[in-house]
């Protein structure tokens, strides 16, 4: 493993880029809920009961490198990006997407607002990859299988891309480690076989 390089770190760049992510995606949810609040509204027992689970899930983190951890809750909140239209699904990922440091205090405010912001884009992300290939909703003549294998995989791998992006340039910003250094050591095990079990 690198070590943390202490002379590049700089808090401020650390915090603006915090901001960064968690002002636009706050603003972003606010305007796609504003815009279609009855997508909250019809389903809003569902979404409630599917962050609330997702909630419970992520209290079990993996512990992976230099502190961060892996979410288990994945498979749920791509179950979320495929179900519902994108701003539902990232809201229930902000929501939903708990951290026990949370409750210890381990983290700060801005610390979990911008994890659970960073979660939030991604189902946002996948979501809406997802529904712009398939005509898959509770009402749409379902597409076929392959079309549905396919526009899952994409966006599990929209998913992770943008996931692993932003906590890469956060913990590069944190630590004061290049960025590549960081992806490399954000996967478990090999490359094949972190890439079949995403």
């Amino acid at each position: 493993f690198m070590k943390a390089n202490p002379a590049k770190v700089d808090r401020r760049k650390v915090i603006a880029f915090e901001l960064l992510v968690i002002v636009p995606t706050l603003v972003g949810g606010g305007v796609l809920v504003a815009r279609d609040p009855a997508a909250f509204r019809v389903y809003w027992d569902e979404l409630i009961f599917w962050a609330a689970l997702i909630g419970l899930v992520e209290l079990l983190p993996v512990p992976a490198w230099r502190g961060l951890t892996i979410s288990v809750g994945f498979p749920l909140l791509m179950v979320v990006a495929f179900l519902y239209e994108p701003a539902a699904a990232a809201a229930v990922a902000l929501v939903g997407a708990s951290d026990p440091r949370e409750f210890k205090r381990e983290v700060t405010l801005l610390r979990a607002l911008f994890n659970r912001c960073q979660v939030a884009l991604s189902v946002l992300a996948a979501s809406a990859l997802f529904h712009g290939l398939t005509e898959f909703g509770r009402d749409a003549q379902p597409d076929s299988e392959v079309v549905l294998l396919l526009a899952a995989a994409g966006a599990s791998l929209v998913d992770y891309a943008v996931n692993s992006g932003l906590v890469a340039i956060f913990v590069s910003l944190r630590t004061g480690v290049p960025i590549r250094q960081v992806a490399r050591e954000l996967r478990i095990g090999r490359l094949s076989e972190f890439l079949v079990s995403y």
